[in-house]
């Protein structure tokens, strides 16, 4: 599916753990037209990472709250850890040309595809499992059963690429976001 089918200026980038979306979407976030959605996470923050910048880091009784609350537009629960993406930031979304984007996992994408069909979807994979396998080993912030863990669910998660519009490998940094970039037009 091309973007000229799709109007809308949300995007999703999904992939399994390790793909690379991350680092994708701040590289495209230096544009300025791009924003990016903050998630919440019930999971410990890694070295380097921000409050309010990376993740809302919440106990799991408040993320549990929130999903009472229904703030969240989409939730799961992966390696034992819960994420959320906030509804109000994508309800907030402007025509103003500006792209917002959500970095979510499968499981969450597949919940905003009933809610909002409109959005452009890009999954992004590894070139190959053993790259795959080896990113999550360089993150050194896991030990070798989470590793495992989340190298299995990226196998898993690699069947629901079929319902993207777009599948960006990642092989090279610069390549994927280069790729992105045209399919968007920014």
């Amino acid at each position: 599916m091309s973007v000229d089918k799709k109007s809308s200026n949300l995007v999703i980038i999904s992939g399994p753990s390790g793909s690379g979306k991350t680092s994708i979407c701040n590289e495209l976030t230096k544009c300025p037209k791009v924003k990016q959605s903050i998630s919440y996470t019930t999971r410990k923050p890694r070295d380097g990472e921000i409050e309010g910048v990376d993740y809302c880091f919440v106990e799991r009784s408040e993320f549990e709250k929130l999903v009472n609350e229904d703030k969240f537009i989409e939730h799961a629960e992966y390696c034992g850890n819960l994420y959320g993406t906030p509804v109000g930031p994508v309800s907030d979304v402007s025509d103003d040309g500006s792209i917002f984007i959500l970095a979510i996992d499968v499981k969450g994408a597949m919940q905003v595809m009933k809610k909002r069909p409109d959005a452009i979807y890009i999954f992004i994979m590894a070139p190959d499992d053993e790259t795959l396998k080896q990113r999550l080993k360089n993150r050194l912030t896991e030990d070798d059963e989470i590793i495992n863990k989340r190298f299995l669910a990226a196998k898993e998660e690699m069947e629901a690429s079929k319902h993207y519009d777009y599948c960006v490998i990642n092989d090279r940094l610069d390549d994927a976001v280069k790729e992105i970039e045209e399919i968007l037009q920014i």
